[in-house]
């Protein structure tokens, strides 16, 4: 090959490889021309000098992408957070939002109990059965009591925990006649020292609670489609279960004559207020109910009694 003469196979390599580094020039001049519309960014930085689009642009992304790792991580956390609340509400399912302030759960009754009821802190049964029993008949056991609550008379249960349940048609109805309760309470008050009344409509939302100490009302209230009686303050008791009294000729929220939300929650908690005054009727007759069939046990199999 003569010197300074071009090898005919490298001919028209030079201007070839000049034209395809013009056009990957070219070709990144138009990537960043485009980041520049998507991500307009300042080229003076630091002492007005200028740095490279291609810099700046990576910094961007790299802050978009950090930004969506902080966006991810959250996402994980809300997620994980979530399900651990649900798995508490599935834990928390069945259980009463009231346990705290009532104790445990309470116990279920097969029996339908009354829908009024005093509760007397007494122990001495006979004398409360020669009280309250008008003449001589004997008392039946508390299951046969629960089934015949409906009759016009009273019947007296076993004592439990120094208190004794009066269940019966008897027991005046606030509804009908809350003078002739007012005059019931405190008879009986003065006789025995400490009574309680309860009642719960759930049909009507029908609902009171007394409290009665030597013939004298500590606290009273009753509303059957209007307050019916009104007297003392608020116990502590009530506002810890929320419930909600209104005073005399005030006007409830709801339709027609069984109130609205107040008065219903009022009629199911009734039995709660019951459980934090005395008893709870429902779990005490099932407990005395349980104790009597014990007892009927143990004399099928002859350990009491005898010939």
């Amino acid at each position: 090959m003569i010197p300074g003469q071009t090898d005919p196979c490298l001919r028209g390599l030079a201007p070839e490889t000049g034209q395809s580094q013009a056009t990957k020039h070219s070709r990144s001049e138009r990537i960043c021309q485009s980041l520049d519309r998507v991500f307009p960014v300042d080229k003076r930085v630091f002492g007005g000098k200028f740095m490279n689009p291609t810099v700046m642009h990576g910094l961007a992304i790299g802050l978009l992408v950090s930004f969506g790792m902080v966006i991810g991580i959250a996402i994980v956390f809300a997620t994980l957070y979530r399900r651990h609340l649900r798995t508490l509400r599935l834990a928390q399912r069945w259980m009463d939002p009231l346990t705290p302030l009532v104790g445990s759960s309470r116990m279920a009754l097969a029996l339908p109990f009354p829908n009024r009821w005093l509760a007397i802190r007494s122990s001495n049964t006979a004398y409360l059965r020669e009280m309250l029993i008008l003449g001589p008949e004997e008392c039946p056991r508390w299951s046969e009591a629960l089934v015949r609550a409906g009759e016009r008379r009273v019947f007296v249960s076993p004592p439990l925990n120094g208190w004794t349940l009066v269940i019966g048609a008897a027991i005046p109805d606030p509804a009908s006649d809350i003078d002739q309760l007012y005059r019931y309470l405190t008879h009986v008050s003065r006789m025995v020292g400490e009574v309680q009344f309860f009642a719960a409509n759930r049909v009507l939302n029908h609902h009171a609670w007394a409290s009665l100490r030597e013939g004298e009302v500590v606290r009273a209230y009753a509303w059957a489609s209007e307050t019916l009686w009104n007297q003392g303050d608020t116990s502590l008791d009530e506002r810890l279960l929320g419930l909600v009294s209104h005073d005399y000729g005030e006007t409830v929220e709801g339709p027609g004559i069984c109130g609205g939300p107040n008065e219903q929650q009022n009629t199911e908690r009734v039995t709660l207020l019951a459980r934090r005054w005395s008893l709870d009727p429902g779990e005490a007759s099932a407990q005395i109910l349980s104790l009597e069939a014990s007892s009927r046990l143990r004399r099928d199999d002859g350990i009491e009694g005898g010939d």
